[in-house]
């Protein structure tokens, strides 16, 4: 799914979403080769092997009630995350300054988004979602803008945030060489020329308390994806501009392959989103691109959904999200190149990550 265009006419931006779903998929080439995801991967399998509240974690699918552990406040809102009915789509992403574009323009703008007017690119494994056209997730300026950062989010909204942060940091805490998760909405600005846009997450996978190192982020919503699929994918590329145009991160480990990700969940439901960009996209951000240079794309790709409810799904993505925090870990505190970062165990990758019937990860 093409995304374009993103922010207002003085700062637009290309986006294109991809989709693995349906089937088993590999991440594209130029993601996967030095991802070294299967290694880690594997590393977090033998950590939970050893892990009692994992496999009191694990029971909690078929027994009653939900047994004492790590996991059990994880549990309890996963279930009523699972019973959710709320609909409503709550926007992250706001522009300023309001004084400086006009009502003709912002209409335009605005009509663009909410009618779902976003060509559409071959998606693997799965069928087209019907545009939402209630909901946009790019406020307009004025009241409503201000209403939803004077209002929180709703009452089903927060509790898939804090299932998804719970059972995060339950996989997390016990392991001194992961890093953690936290509920901090922090916010990213993304300054053009004529006007910015701040886009907050409802949480990340950072460094440390001490530490403004951003990992990972995390999106959730109380509805399933394919209800509100073109605003929720447009809020998620929007935040990962900002953040990558707030955080260049030269010389550091989030330019590489797969460090920048997005961990959603939406009612019952958990993505992996990874983008993938390069150095000329980041001067587009920057507008240092040459005039006559083909515009880049931030491409955004979508895995999923695991669903929480299944025993199979949640052992599948707990032992992926684990590793996610432990690689995150390592590029932090690693003194070797961060492209050959890479457990320090001589284990070797036995076969792909794979969802059934869904997702495979390299």
């Amino acid at each position: 799914m093409r995304l374009s265009p993103l922010l207002p006419p003085s700062a637009r931006n290309n986006i294109s979403y991809s989709r693995f779903s349906g089937s088993r998929h590999q991440l594209p080439g130029s993601i996967s080769k030095p991802f070294t995801w299967r290694t880690w991967k594997q590393q977090a399998d033998g950590l939970l092997k050893t892990f009692q509240s994992w496999a009191n974690y694990r029971r909690s699918f078929t027994n009653a009630p939900i047994p004492e552990g790590t996991f059990a406040l994880a549990k309890k809102y996963q279930l009523q995350a699972a019973a959710s009915n709320d609909e409503s789509f709550r926007s992250n992403v706001t522009f300023s300054p309001v004084a400086s574009r006009t009502r003709g323009k912002m209409t335009q703008f605005r009509t663009e988004i909410e009618g779902g007017n976003l060509p559409s690119s071959p998606e693997v494994g799965d069928t087209p979602d019907t545009p939402d056209t209630r909901d946009s997730p790019l406020l307009s300026p004025g009241p409503q803008e201000l209403a939803h950062l004077m209002y929180p989010p709703t009452k089903d909204e927060q509790i898939v945030n804090t299932a998804l942060v719970d059972v995060l940091n339950a996989l997390t805490m016990h392991f001194p060489n992961a890093n953690d998760w936290t509920l901090h909405r922090k916010s990213f600005k993304a300054e053009f020329e004529h006007a910015s846009f701040e886009a907050r997450t409802d949480g990340y996978l950072e460094d440390g308390p001490s530490s403004n190192k951003v990992r990972a982020l995390i999106e959730v919503k109380p509805m399933t994806r394919r209800k509100r699929r073109n605003p929720t994918c447009l809020q998620e590329a929007a935040q990962m501009a900002a953040w990558i145009k707030s955080d260049l991160d030269v010389g550091g480990a989030l330019n590489l392959p797969g460090r920048r990700l997005h961990v959603s969940q939406d009612r019952h439901q958990i993505f992996l989103i990874f983008a993938d960009y390069t150095e000329d996209y980041i001067r587009y951000l920057n507008n240092t691109l040459p005039p006559e240079s083909p515009r880049p794309f931030l491409k955004m790709n979508e895995f999923g959904p695991w669903d929480t409810t299944p025993v199979s799904e949640m052992m599948q993505v707990g032992s992926i999200l684990l590793a996610i925090a432990l690689r995150s870990y390592h590029d932090a505190n690693s003194n070797v190149d961060p492209s050959s970062a890479t457990p320090s165990s001589d284990m070797k990758p036995k076969g792909d990550i794979e969802q059934p019937g869904r997702t495979g990860l390299p």
